[in-house]
């Protein structure tokens, strides 16, 4: 049955879910079955990701004062700055090219190391099998002395102190514990759950009834006709059994969102009548880069007219950009404001030269005779909006010389744009531009983070830090509930649909091959079964995500290109 239905969600039930998108699909589902079942009002389901309900243990660990619990949880951005220091300060990662473009992937391993139990004393660390093991295990033992001495602990440490405060009856858990969309749990959560049992908890692993039906396997020419294939599909079940839930699962999202975007807007939405994402009958679970949302995009762009000489191309763009100060009102002004640039200037210019023109007045006749002050008017190119604009740009250079803390930075970043209308611009395209700005925020407030963690920065270090939140941070607009949606090959698990169609799956990319992780001792990460560490392991994830997808919809349709750049292509052999 659904498990939205369970009448112990009403009660002290906490239901934990595998990931973040199937917390709220259930949490939805629940209110609109008490709706329909005529309620007027209840209590919400302790509905949540495991990782939300990790921080919820941890709170109550800190109220109880559990041993480690004192300790600050760096954000994730503050664990990567912790990350960068050690290895800005590390004698070993300077014989590197660029020792911080590691933090990331050094983060990550140690992630891996703790929540799967790794051996740290291992001799495999030490062998000359490879040299990044070693490096790894020197830097790993920087950081944690870092954190030590500066009172941090890293999330993935928080599972094995909550472990141990439950063994030694520290901690109120609930009595009744559901779990419900995991493929598998990483060995420090296996350990977790077995405290909360032996604890007396009644710990239940929730599976859903497998949907029983047909399914079919569809050979397309190539990608593009797979892609309208598939939207055709989408319309045809939409049409013929309106409110039926219909998803579309695609093995690359990230790479094809566009591309799968625009297929079903051909055939669901035809002549553009959608208006806004609001209007979209689809829903894409995956978001973007909130430095790819092109309202994001328009201020760093801004951002590189602070630099010594401007690119003609940042130059271009910053003039076409609808989201600042005058953008619409200015923008045949503009158009003819880059012609002149382009045609008068070498590929990289100063700001004083775009000031020059954008407030040019024209002084002198076709003869070259200057004009009486009364004949004199601004020439064609004329933007004095823009000119406000690069006078604010100019300010800001000006003003901020010198290095600052990342929160002053954050404040000083964001008047800057204020002053040159790009949250005017931002609010007057209503909701979508209300929530990009909200996530921009949130970006801003991750930079000011970086206060505990990092010393002053320079101006170009900060936009530099902001950037690289903006990458992180995902963006996706909040739209009504649809009952088209698009979605990832691991975002299944949990979920029940009417007709399902899987797309791209062929004997080049599933099972996917294995990467293992370059920082690991083979033997550790083969002994452990580490994620994407060997095609054994790689082949049994496929497995059973390929079986969860036959037991999602009565109907599955799986289909893949029968070419790719002029190869062909075979089917996945599972």
């Amino acid at each position: 049955s659904d498990v939205y239905k369970r009448q112990d969600l009403a009660g002290e039930f906490t239901l934990v879910t595998g990931n973040s998108r199937l917390a709220r699909v259930l949490g939805n589902q629940y209110g609109q079955w008490r709706i329909a079942r005529g309620d007027s009002q209840w209590k919400s389901p302790d509905i949540l990701p495991w990782e939300a309900w990790l921080g919820r243990l941890w709170e109550m660990a800190g109220l109880l004062g559990i041993e480690g619990a004192d300790r600050a949880i760096p954000g994730g951005h503050q664990l990567l700055s912790l990350w960068e220091r050690t290895l800005r300060d590390d004698a070993r990662a300077q014989q590197l090219l660029r020792p911080d473009s590691l933090a990331a992937r050094l983060r990550d391993t140690r992630k891996l190391c703790v929540l799967w139990q790794l051996d740290m004393n291992h001799a495999a660390w030490k062998g000359d099998e490879n040299e990044n093991h070693a490096a790894f295990n020197h830097w790993n033992r920087a950081f944690e002395a870092l954190c030590r001495r500066e009172r941090w602990l890293p999330p993935e440490d928080r599972t094995q102190l909550l472990t141990q405060a439950i063994q030694k009856d520290g901690l109120n858990l609930p009595v009744k514990f559901g779990l419900i969309g995991f493929d598998e749990f990483n060995p420090a959560q296996q350990a977790l759950l077995e405290a909360m049992r032996d604890a007396g908890s009644h710990v239940e692993s929730i599976s859903l009834t497998p949907a029983r039906g047909s399914a079919a396997l569809w050979q397309s020419q190539d990608s593009q006709h797979e892609l309208r294939q598939m939207a055709r599909w989408v319309r045809h079940w939409a049409e013929r059994e309106p409110g039926s839930r219909i998803a579309v699962v695609v093995h690359d999202l990230q790479s094809r969102r566009r591309e799968v975007e625009r297929h079903l807007g051909d055939s669901l939405t035809p002549a553009g009548e959608t208006n806004g994402d609001k209007a979209k009958p689809w829903n894409i679970s995956l978001g973007q880069p909130l430095a790819q949302v092109p309202m994001i995009e328009s201020a760093f762009e801004l951002f590189r007219w602070l630099e010594k000489r401007i690119d003609i191309q940042d130059i271009g763009r910053v003039l076409r950009s609808p989201w600042l100060s005058g953008g619409n009102e200015e923008h045949s002004r503009r158009a003819l404001l880059e012609k002149c640039l382009r045609e008068n200037y070498p590929r990289q210019l100063k700001l004083n030269e775009i000031r020059y023109r954008a407030g040019e007045i024209r002084k002198f006749d076709e003869d070259h005779r200057e004009l009486p002050p009364d004949r004199q008017e601004p020439q064609i190119w004329n933007c004095p909006e823009m000119l406000s604009v690069i006078n604010q740009l100019s300010r800001f250079e000006r003003e901020h010389r010198r290095k600052l803390p990342p929160s002053e930075w954050a404040e000083a970043i964001d008047g800057l744009l204020a002053g040159a209308g790009w949250h005017s611009a931002a609010e007057a395209a209503g909701e979508d531009g209300w929530q990009i700005i909200q996530k921009w925020k949130d970006a801003l407030r991750g930079l000011a983070s970086l206060d505990a963690t990092t010393r002053l920065l320079g101006r170009r270090a900060a936009i530099a830090q902001l950037q690289q939140i903006c990458r992180e941070k995902v963006f996706q607009a909040r739209t009504p509930p649809a009952t088209i949606q698009v979605l990832g090959l691991y975002e299944v698990s949990g979920l029940r649909f009417d007709h399902l169609w899987v797309l791209g799956l062929h004997n080049d990319n599933w099972p996917p091959a294995a990467q293992p992780n370059p920082f690991i001792p083979g033997v550790l990460q083969k002994k452990a079964q580490l994620p994407q560490s060997s095609p054994q392991r790689e082949l049994e994830v496929a497995r059973t995500v390929t079986g969860r997808l036959l037991h999602t919809a009565p109907d599955c349709v799986f289909s893949y290109p029968g070419q790719l750049d002029g190869e062909t292509v075979l089917p996945s052999p599972l």
